[in-house]
């Protein structure tokens, strides 16, 4: 669509044409070469759009971002009259850099752009070792981590598009990456977690705090602090004793507050660890917090409520009274379900988002971000989050009233997409229509367990083959129907299409093997099993593809490692039953061991087959690596 902006504004136009990467926006000199021709004006609040559907347009916006969300009305084709206020102050997505997928520079922009349309003002750039600290070579090595010029030109992308990147690092645990190297190991207190109270520990936080300040302008950072349970138990208690671990924490905040004041950056941080000293569990209605853990607490900090597993109301308001008890301001973070395996978990993701979000507005919750970890390798695309963003944008721009097919109609609108499509993008995790739980997630262990040492075989019913080849072709379908998001669904199919043949090989190789039918144990592996490895390597060869298309290279190479092997011990499983078939081994020992449920369930024979698991380790053997 050729637009011409009148009056002409450089900073609009500029914004304008980094759309161009993700939609069909195109910016004219000429009014007459221009499809639609756009009036633009400012006004105090909101966004107001008015499009006759044929040749004229007017917008009049409040915030720059909500210039590009009334652009994305016309991209619509349609007439359009609308009036609207967002009720969030920030809100947006926060994108994971730090668990092997870091995101190429392009593939931020463009995220960046889909946002911009969607009128989402915020990302949250996380990044644990994700950037280069000069004095340290050892902070992000063979990570990918981005250059001062890549966080730079990421900044800059979002200021003409009217988003705030806010930076989001980790300044107590979740270091893993980077205390594995001997150069930390002076700040180590356990595990991933520093060691609080040393110099030489605030010193290290101060030069990430400072490199953060030299790449964003935003004056917003999120100081990370979660899941540090271990804190004060190991090299910390050995020099200074047993202390109590939210004195601990409290004290350590504080000093990471003073470097943050120092760089002029009003910090956040994640809420979990007071509620877990506080003695209570959390995200548990439940627990209450003591006014002494309360008082304890800094100023000038705000408190992250993180929330990803629940599509309750009630305890959603609940629990975000639980965090307004505290004196500090309440952020609240949802769920983009990209983090249990291969695919995504859109359905839940989106029942989630409704709930969580509804109950911030009720509770007057000013900022809202949905996250897009990537747990265990970041196996799962980026782009299949589209559909939660944009419940996000609809939540915050409608007052937390919208249809789904209104929220079908703007994704149309946003991304070019049909959101149902999408929506398939859950199926191959859906083997039974009514599964009793969220995160299920069969095509991870169904991918990566052994053909001959199948830990979940107790997991495999007879109907996933048929299953598998359905879906293969539902998803083969619907990419064709979408050429920009294509590889997202070519990827699945050609996954499912591998699980139409692995999933029961191991089970039907040892059924085999344990009846004696010496012909079929031999059409297993001489005929099925080199399917099986065919297919397998077209999956890794579209894997790839679409890891280059959305990421820079490091991290593939655990890819690589996983699937590589997983090939290897294919041709092995062949080499064992043809050995046996042979003669030359009495017996095959794998298909002698009885085959128990992975999750210790007992043993009922109309209980759902999935299960779940999201460690490729504890997958793909019971044996040590």
């Amino acid at each position: 669509m050729k637009l011409f902006i009148t009056p002409a504004d450089s900073e609009l136009e500029e914004g304008l044409k980094l759309l161009s990467a993700v939609s069909d926006v195109d910016v004219v000199c000429d009014e007459a070469a221009a499809d639609v021709t756009v009036t633009v004006t400012t006004c105090d609040k909101g966004l107001k759009v008015s499009y006759d559907g044929v040749k004229t347009a007017s917008i009049a916006y409040s915030r720059r971002v909500e210039f590009f969300r009334g652009v994305s009305y016309l991209l619509g084709g349609k007439a359009v009259e609308a009036e609207e206020t967002a009720h969030f102050e920030s809100n947006g997505f926060m994108l994971d850099c730090s668990r092997n997928a870091a995101p190429t520079l392009d593939t931020v922009k463009e995220t960046l752009a889909r946002m911009a349309l969607m009128g989402l003002n915020m990302m949250q750039l996380y990044t644990e070792d994700m950037y280069i600290l000069e004095d340290r070579p050892y902070f992000g090595y063979m990570r990918g981590r981005y250059t001062d010029e890549e966080l730079k030109a990421v900044d800059d992308t979002a200021y003409a598009l009217g988003i705030e990147v806010v930076p989001c690092i980790q300044t107590l645990a979740h270091l893993a990456t980077v205390l594995r190297w001997s150069a930390f190991s002076d700040l180590i207190d356990c595990n991933d977690i520093m060691m609080a109270g040393e110099d030489s520990t605030y010193a290290f936080v101060t030069e990430m705090i400072a490199k953060m300040r030299r790449c964003f302008r935003s004056r917003r950072i999120n100081i990370g602090m979660d899941e540090a349970h271990m804190i004060g138990l190991g090299n910390y208690m050995k020099k200074h004793g047993v202390r109590p671990r939210v004195d601990i924490m409290c004290e350590h905040i504080a000093r990471v507050l003073d470097i943050c004041k120092d760089y002029d950056f009003t910090p956040m941080m994640w809420s979990d660890m007071f509620f877990h000293l506080a003695g209570g569990s959390y995200n548990d209605a439940s627990t209450k917090i003591d006014e002494a853990i309360i008082e304890k607490v800094p100023e000038g900090v705000s408190l992250v409520y993180w929330e990803y597993y629940c599509d309750d109301k009630n305890k959603y308001d609940t629990v975000l009274k639980q965090h307004l008890q505290f004196k500090n301001p309440i952020v609240f973070a949802g769920c983009a379900w990209k983090w249990n395996g291969l695919l995504p978990e859109l359905k839940f993701s989106l029942a989630a988002s409704r709930a969580a979000l509804t109950q911030c507005l009720n509770n007057g919750i000013a900022t809202v971000f949905a996250t897009a970890w990537g747990d265990d390798g970041a196996e799962c695309p980026l782009n299949v989050v589209l559909p939660v963003l944009q419940l996000y944008a609809e939540l915050d721009y409608h007052g937390g009233d919208v249809s789904d097919e209104f929220l079908s109609a703007r994704f149309a609108d946003c991304t070019g997409a049909d959101l149902a499509d999408f929506l398939l993008l859950d199926k191959p995790n859906r083997t039974t229509e009514n599964q009793p739980a969220i995160g299920l997630n069969p095509t991870k262990y169904l991918l990566y367990q052994d053909v001959m040492q199948g830990l979940f075989d107790a997991h495999v019913a007879p109907h996933f083959p048929a299953f598998y080849a359905a879906t293969r072709d539902e998803l083969k379908a619907a990419g064709e129907r979408h050429p920009r998001y294509q590889y997202l669904f070519e990827y699945e199919a050609s996954l499912c299409d591998l699980l139409s043949v692995k999933s029961t090989i191991g089970v039907d190789l040892r059924a085999a093997y344990l009846k004696g039918d010496r012909e079929e144990l031999a059409r297993l592996a001489n005929e099925v099993l080199p399917v099986v490895s065919e297919k397998l390597q077209a999956f890794v060869d579209l894997y790839y593809d679409g890891w280059m298309k959305e990421n820079k290279p490091f991290g593939f190479d655990t890819v690589d490692l996983r699937l590589g092997g997983l090939q290897n011990r294919i041709a092995t499983a062949k080499k064992r039953v043809n050995a046996y078939l042979d003669g030359k081994v009495a017996m095959l020992e794998e298909f002698d061991e009885v085959r128990l449920s992975f999750d210790n369930r007992a043993d009922d024979p109309h209980a759902d087959p999935n299960t779940f698991c999201n460690t490729w380790t504890r997958i793909a053997t019971a044996s040590l690596i």
